[in-house]
């Protein structure tokens, strides 16, 4: 929706169009509000028409908050013509702006001189209207219905005017009046499809697409056609139509980020690249083509051309205080930063996104995942935990396992340590008593919040073996000499639900792990009771693993060594 239009007569007070609106260009361009494309036709045109001329320029002005270029504008064309009409009433808006009654008296004088012109009379009606009077700006419309109360020109003004009060539906009326009354008139087809954007799209488009067939040569409606295509997301139309409109000349810089967005969207990378640095050539410091150029150069794995559009484009200042970054902004830098493996400084770029919207939790996900690379393990899996505190109830089984595989591949780091540190103690270094009781406590945490994902799993499926197959896994770590059968239970239940349900009877490496765990664990236990019921386990598990994996090789020395 282009909310700009609707609201582009506060800007510039334009409530009624004026003389010459189906010919004059540039008096088009300003009731659009295009005052850059206005101001340029204007000033090729003041030798030809001065009072008319002078007085959109000084109506510009007025626009741009330049009063006093606004009255040399108008002055100018007194100048050049002393009957001059128009800029007479510029004038005496400016010259009475704070005495409404001596305004009324020199536009009364003003009205005298051309009773009969209806686009004299609506821009006497403009002036009461900007001076802050409305009800005499309604008696001058109702002399200029006297005229001739069919004049598209008087609808249009009415357009304009609940335009200005964002009343959308009463203002496609009034253009659609304009068109009723004169079907040729290319200005209110676009009025109206400027409303028509906001209840009906489809509509929208047939209006422009109504003018070029009206007139070819209005290339403007090229435009319009582009911003529509641009903002309701059909972006090849979009592009179609900026090609056309770019072929007269004309455009602005705005056109052209737009143009640049369109291609980005519809992922014509190398042709984006090519508009931005072509704008970018016209306006050097433009943030959103920074922001473009950053993306696209992400999208296309060019993180060095990224990451020094990304500097350039953070470097930036704002232009207002209302400006402000987007999440995707900081969510882009940092995985161009993540590429550049300068992961730190990616970790503060998502902190900020998160800051920014904490409801975009798939953020945590990328943190997660970037930490994880890192070997940051607990980190990870902490982040993680906020994904699903965010989540809620709408947390997944994969989460939870998600999270606790973070967890388990850092305990796994530990265990191993500690592994090496318990060997080297057993080879005779006595000075590892504290590294030892540390790293055991490290491992517990892991062990602990990784369990603790588990079994919540094992909560959410309750008849999947997956569950109890990590925290069967998880307790592992921390009972590597077998002593405590800590995964004991969790891998019974992996054996129980396999080998029971008939649909998972090619789902045997969980079992072949299973038989594996307990064939050593009762090897163990009779090495340390020397019961029978033990080597028995450990010759029946050994059998069992042999079965599903005749070649495995710890069930065969198993077995051979329970033989003997």
């Amino acid at each position: 929706m282009n909310m700009k239009y609707l609201f582009s007569s506060i800007l510039s007070f334009m409530i009624c169009i004026s003389a010459l609106a189906q010919n004059n260009r540039g008096v088009d361009y300003y009731s659009l509000g295009e005052n850059k494309l206005a101001k340029e036709t204007f000033l090729k045109s003041v030798q030809q028409e001065p009072d008319l001329s002078y007085y959109y320029l000084g109506e510009i002005a007025l626009n741009e908050g330049k009063p006093d270029e606004a009255k040399a504008n108008y002055e100018k064309g007194i100048a050049a013509n002393p009957q001059s009409i128009y800029c007479a009433i510029g004038l005496a808006k400016l010259n009475y702006k704070s005495d409404p009654k001596e305004l009324s008296k020199a536009l009364k004088d003003i009205q005298k001189t051309a009773k009969k012109d209806i686009s004299v009379l609506l821009q006497i009606a403009n002036a009461y209207y900007q001076s802050g009077m409305p009800e005499d700006g309604a008696k001058m419309l109702d002399e200029a219905r006297k005229v001739d109360k069919k004049s598209p020109l008087i609808y249009i003004c009415e357009g304009d005017m609940y335009a200005k009060a964002n009343k959308i539906g009463e203002a496609a009326a009034q253009y659609d009046q304009a068109i009723n009354f004169d079907p040729s008139f290319v200005l209110a087809y676009i009025k109206g499809a400027k409303v028509y954007e906001t209840i009906s799209p489809s509509t929208a488009s047939s209006m422009l697409k109504k003018v070029l067939e009206i007139d070819p040569n209005y290339a403007i409606a090229n435009k319009y056609l582009a911003e529509l295509s641009y903002h309701t997301g059909f972006y090849p139309q979009a592009i179609e139509s900026y090609k056309a409109y770019f072929a007269g000349g004309d455009y602005t810089i705005t056109d052209m980020v737009r143009y640049a967005g369109s291609l980005y969207f519809n992922k014509n990378y190398d042709e984006a690249k090519k508009a931005i640095n072509e704008g970018l050539a016209k306006d050097p410091n433009n943030r959103i083509l920074y922001r473009l150029l950053m993306y696209s150069n992400n999208d296309t794995k060019d993180y060095d051309a990224a990451e020094m559009a990304a500097e350039k484009f953070f470097s930036l200042p704002l232009e207002t205080d209302t400006t402000k970054y987007l999440v995707q902004d900081y969510t882009t830098y940092a995985n161009i930063l993540k590429e550049k493996n300068d992961i730190s400084k990616a970790l503060d770029e998502y902190e900020k996104a998160i800051k920014m919207d904490p409801e975009k939790v798939s953020i945590y996900k990328d943190i997660a995942s970037t930490l994880s690379k890192e070997g940051k393990y607990m980190e990870a899996g902490d982040i993680y935990q906020k994904y699903i505190d965010v989540q809620g109830d709408k947390a997944e089984n994969g989460d939870y396992l998600q999270m606790g595989s973070y967890y388990y591949r850092g305990g796994s780091i530990i265990a191993r340590s500690l592994a090496e540190l318990k060997k080297a103690q057993t080879a005779g270094n006595t000075n590892l008593n504290d590294s030892i009781a540390n790293t055991q406590s490290e491992l517990q945490k892991f062990v602990s919040k990784a369990d603790t994902a588990f079994a919540k799993l094992v909560n959410m499926m309750p008849d999947s073996y997956l569950g109890y197959y990590w925290r069967a896994n998880v307790n592992s770590l921390i009972d590597q000499d077998l002593t405590k059968g800590l995964a004991n239970p969790y891998y019974e239940k992996v054996i129980e639900i396999i080998t029971k349900d008939a649909d998972q009877k090619d789902n045997q490496k969980p079992v072949i792990e299973a038989y594996r765990y307990f064939a050593i664990y009762y090897l163990y236990q009779f090495d340390a009771k020397k019961k029978t019921e033990d080597k028995d386990n450990a010759k029946m598990y050994a059998e069992k693993l042999l079965e599903i994996a005749p070649d495995d090789a710890t069930g065969k020395q198993i077995l051979d060594y329970m033989n003997k």
